[in-house]
């Protein structure tokens, strides 16, 4: 299945927003509008109380009230008022995060790849790429303090993370906790002032005036931040659902992507050594917008940072880009080689489900890499082998197929790069297709094919065995070492490496 096209993209975005114009139709041209005011809201009270199914009604009510973008105050308030505080407390939350969990879903999958699509030039592109940095990296800490302070409109916190590549576990979390305050004190405040209406207790006024002090001091979270000299730049960060990172400058240009995105999008539908590609069809978001993360990135910026910085940078964009370039194209078939082609792959036995089934499938530009589009070879051949002469990165790049050294369901990241390439090269051993011993007269070490073609980065057939030593121990170490013991290599599977359905 290839990704979303730009036109379906902008229909998605068209139904988003005839969701919304529905939610103001109903509060403004309906009966239903009429909660909004005093004696449509008791009303609602009234009945609610009355009915047997109340937490379930009111639950629905609220959360399809948030779901478009309703007012939530005035249902926060009707809850207090049917449930009382534990109650009230306990449905209004439940309401509340269903609704905001419900928008999230509306706005990501029908919100984001059209804006992303509308807005074009490279401005713009770099105004969104930083929004979607400060998302990554201030997400949870910003949407929380924002969702501490009552001034800031909810449907806003609800709808605008969807836009951006913020995982739905960050938003959940943080929506949980932060509306959690606001919550106790609009249900307090409303239990107090029913009380009150029934009776002139010193309870109820202790109760209305807790509520107004605790109101009071969420309003004014950040004055009291910045008085106590309390750092939260995610407070500042998630500004980005109202807008206002895009008025700043230029990135900086040691902004280099974080690679967290790209850790959510492996979460998913890696299963070493499989990848389910029928999965990340549907999830063509986030890993777009991870490559244009790295597509965006200053080359000069990126040459400036350290060397395992650089490497785990390359390495992810020649993953996440076979990636894509599966995605593209899948499931794959025979029908888009060409007939020299499909002569090509019946010669050279490749299987139907294999990314030779693509044409030109590692020498097409099907990434934009640091502001250049780069093939899989450009990246692979002409960038990575010769600047980095790191010979584990051949244990670590996938090339969609079998054969491939396995993908893993996480990123390579600088500060843990050459951890993450030895136990790279632990799995690969671990595997024997890739890597056998067998005893004998004589011995003979089987290695994975791409160990013949690469042999050179390794210092030939004696490098190789240097290489493996320090990676095994008693017998297969012995052999090994032993000039006796051949070395053979198996046929290359260029089956995909598919999940299997």
């Amino acid at each position: 299945m290839a990704s979303m096209s730009r036109t379906q993209a902008r229909i998605r975005l068209v139904v988003l927003g005839l969701l919304l114009l529905a939610g103001f139709f109903i509060l403004w041209f309906t009966p239903a509008g009429n909660v909004l005011s005093r004696q449509g809201a008791l009303d609602v009270i009234d009945y609610l109380r009355s009915s047997a199914w109340a937490p379930i009604l009111f639950v629905i009510l609220y959360a399809g009230a948030v779901t478009l973008a309703l007012p939530g105050t005035i249902f926060t308030l009707i809850g207090g008022a049917v449930f009382g505080f534990w109650g009230g407390v306990l449905f209004n939350s439940i309401g509340a995060n269903l609704g905001a969990n419900l928008a999230f879903i509306v706005s990501r999958t029908l919100g984001r790849d059209g804006v992303h699509s509308l807005l074009h030039g490279e401005d713009i592109q770099r105004h969104l790429s930083r929004l979607n940095k400060v998302s990554e990296k201030y997400g949870f800490k910003g949407l929380l303090v924002l969702r501490l302070i009552p001034a800031v409109p909810f449907s806003v916190l609800n709808l605008g993370p969807g836009l951006t590549t913020m995982s739905w576990r960050t938003y959940a979390g943080a929506t949980a906790i932060g509306i959690l305050p606001g919550t106790i004190v609009y249900t307090l405040f409303a239990d107090a002032l029913l009380q009150g209406s029934q009776e002139a207790s010193r309870e109820a006024f202790l109760r209305a005036l807790l509520a107004g002090v605790m109101l009071a001091a969420l309003t004014f979270i950040p004055v009291l931040l910045k008085k106590m000299k309390i750092s939260l730049p995610g407070a500042t960060g998630v500004m980005m659902v109202l807008g206002a990172s895009l008025t700043s400058g230029p990135l900086a240009a040691q902004d280099i992507p974080n690679h967290e995105t790209f850790d959510r999008v492996l979460e998913q539908v890696v299963y070493p050594p499989l990848v389910d590609y029928r999965t990340l069809t549907g999830i063509r978001g986030e890993l777009d917008l991870y490559i244009e993360s790295l597509g965006a990135t200053d080359p000069e910026a990126l040459r400036r940072v350290p060397r395992e910085e650089q490497l785990a940078f390359w390495i992810n964009a020649y993953n996440a880009c076979m990636l894509k370039i599966v995605a593209d194209h899948y499931p794959i078939g025979r029908g888009d080689i060409g007939f020299f082609g499909r002569i090509r792959n019946q010669l050279a036995g490749y299987p139907a489900n294999s990314v030779w089934q693509i044409g030109n499938v590692f020498t097409q530009k099907h990434c934009r890499i640091a502001k250049s589009d780069r093939s899989q070879d450009e990246i692979e051949h002409e960038i990575i082998r010769p600047t980095f002469g790191e010979p584990r990165i051949h244990f670590a790049v996938n090339c969609a197929a079998l054969s491939c050294p396995a993908l893993w369901p996480e990123a390579y990241k600088g500060n843990r790069l050459d951890a993450q390439l030895d136990l790279a090269v632990e799995g690969f051993i671990n595997v024997r297709s890739h890597f056998t011993l067998e005893s004998g007269d004589p011995s003979t070490l089987y290695l994975n094919k791409a160990m013949d073609w690469y042999r050179d980065d390794f210092g030939g057939i004696p490098g190789l065995r240097d290489f493996f030593e320090r990676y095994l121990q008693g017998e297969q170490l012995r052999l090994v070492q032993s000039s006796d013991t051949e070395v053979a290599f198996f046929d290359y599977d260029w089956t995909l490496n598919d999940v299997p359905r």
